[in-house]
């Protein structure tokens, strides 16, 4: 994993755990969410890491000690604005960059340097990873624009009725060229509707630009899941111990 950075998002209030602790404390087995993505990271050999802590800094940074760079976000003004923070702590400028959610426990080693390897061969300046899901819910839909390239990332929130019945969703993972992306994280703004500033706005300005932006299809539909309420802590607690019931009710 030549001139691979990572930054993996770790500051939002996960207001919908309806809990006092941070979500990414919340213990998955005999580890934090929190870890899940910075151990992928570690195993597949990318070795620049760096964390974007604000809701409970402190206590993320202590589970996740010295083998990480932290940025601090101190308003949560969502996962473009969280990167804005990390950027000016990634060393190569012109390596490729990998995004990823601090609530993403499905993620492996091998997901991450696939996900590279296929950047690279494609060589866009963007690679998201993908997948399909039979009720995709909130999460963001995958405009595509042919049959690999993809034309935006739609909200499910800000999405139409049409959108909303795609099923090929957003994991929250992504491959940038650092190049490329870096002058256009100080153009974001933020969304009309919610006022968070959406690092995914980035693909659709890409795209505007004449850049190519791929989409990568994971064939294991898990590693688009977060854990944003207790439920779905439940859910990802059953997927752990049961591994090949992903369609099946819990």
């Amino acid at each position: 994993m030549k001139d691979v950075s990572a930054v993996v998002l770790a500051a939002g209030e996960s207001k919908r755990m309806r809990s006092d602790l941070s979500k990414l404390l919340h213990r998955l087995g005999h580890r934090c969410l929190v870890e899940f993505p910075v151990q992928a990271c570690i195993e597949a050999g990318i070795d620049k890491i760096i964390v974007v802590v604000g809701h409970q800094a402190d206590k993320i940074k202590e589970v996740l000690g010295s083998k990480c760079k932290y940025a601090y976000q101190e308003k949560r003004l969502g996962t473009g604005d969280a990167l804005r923070r990390a950027i000016s702590l990634i060393d190569n400028s012109s390596g490729k960059l990998v995004v990823l959610p601090g609530d993403a426990p499905f993620v492996s080693p091998s997901v991450l340097h696939n996900l590279v390897r296929y950047h690279e061969s494609k060589k866009p300046a963007a690679t998201i990873l993908t997948a399909i899901l039979p009720d995709p819910g909130y999460y963001g839909r995958v405009i595509r624009n042919g049959y690999e390239s993809v034309k935006k990332i739609v909200e499910s929130k800000n999405a139409t009725q049409e959108e909303l019945k795609i099923k090929e969703v957003n994991s929250g993972i992504y491959c940038f060229d650092t190049e490329k992306i870096t002058p256009l994280i100080p153009l974001l703004r933020p969304n009309k509707v919610t006022g968070e500033i959406y690092l995914t706005d980035i693909f659709e300005f890409l795209y505007r630009e004449g850049e190519r932006v791929e989409a990568f299809l994971s064939k294991d539909p898990k590693v688009a899941m977060g854990v944003n309420t207790p439920e779905e802590l439940k859910r990802a607690y059953y997927l752990f111990t049961h591994k090949d019931d992903f369609y099946q009710p819990f």
